[in-house]
């Protein structure tokens, strides 16, 4: 008997701090992380920027709502710079409406105004047209890249974003930063970390779509990481003799609601060029 009361006990207080993990997990936090970078190119400089991924909205006015709470918080901290790397929408089978719900997100990301922000699309927008996506981006007056790099002015002055098509979809295609860039800070951005192992891939380069594993245990870490980007390249800072990437873990969840051992988080980046 005294057995049977000691697993019962033993298994509550399991449960209950999985429960706990979990509702920790989904609450979206701040993370900061400092870069140092060696470019001969550029002149010394630093810039703040804040990185936002799959955010994995579902429709409703719950979720716009909370989604606005946490963009007026980013723009409360004043980065130089605002990066969404892709997922905005829940599973495209969710919505009812896409239309409506592509429309609402994207105005949604114009409260970063007038703080500069940089967007390319994640492999859910790849699943509900991204023709779409990139035509109503257009229509609704907010920049959004697809294999091309533009020059964005911020408060410490310019810098290149080159924004690369999703890897996991084969939207992903090369393109060089052109001569303008080339004594001025550069990052790229794509989806999935896949990308910034493309053999000619340098400098920085900020991704998602990994969630960290979104379900991630002790001992055994994460179930399924769906990238071919190396493991150690699945989350957070990553650097080798050519490149540095940052994997954000990602502010939503998808397939199940649920964070385990990965936290809901954006990313503020003090990006140094040495």
């Amino acid at each position: 008997m005294r057995k049977i009361v000691l697993w019962a006990l033993t298994g509550t207080l399991l449960i209950a701090y999985l429960i706990f993990s979990i509702s920790q997990n989904l609450k979206t936090e701040r993370n900061t992380v400092a870069i140092f970078v060696d470019d001969l190119e550029v002149e010394p400089s630093k810039l703040s920027v804040a990185v936002v991924g799959d955010i994995h909205l579902p429709e409703g006015s719950a979720a716009l709502d909370k989604l606005h709470t946490l963009l007026r918080e980013i723009k409360f901290t004043q980065p130089d710079l605002v990066v969404f790397v892709g997922d905005y929408t829940a599973s495209p089978r969710a919505v009812v409406s896409m239309k409506v719900h592509r429309e609402n997100i994207i105005n949604s990301l114009k409260i970063i105004d007038p703080i500069p922000m940089a967007v390319v699309l994640g492999n859910y927008e790849s699943y509900s047209n991204p023709a779409q996506w990139l035509a109503a981006f257009g229509r609704l007056n907010v920049d959004v890249m697809e294999n091309e790099a533009r020059l964005i002015q911020t408060v410490k002055g310019p810098v290149c974003i080159r924004g690369l098509g999703d890897y996991f979809t084969n939207r992903y295609e090369y393109i060089n930063f052109p001569e303008a860039c080339l004594n001025i800070p550069k990052l790229t951005l794509t989806h999935d970390p896949a990308g910034a192992f493309d053999d000619r891939m340098t400098g920085i380069v900020i991704a998602g779509h990994t969630h960290c594993g979104q379900v991630s245990l002790p001992f055994i870490g994460p179930l399924w990481v769906p990238t071919d980007a190396p493991n150690s390249a699945h989350c957070g800072l990553y650097s080798d003799d050519t490149k540095t990437v940052f994997v954000t873990s990602g502010v939503g969840t998808t397939v199940l609601p649920l964070r385990i051992g990965t936290q809901s988080q954006w990313d503020e980046l003090t990006i140094s060029w040495n």
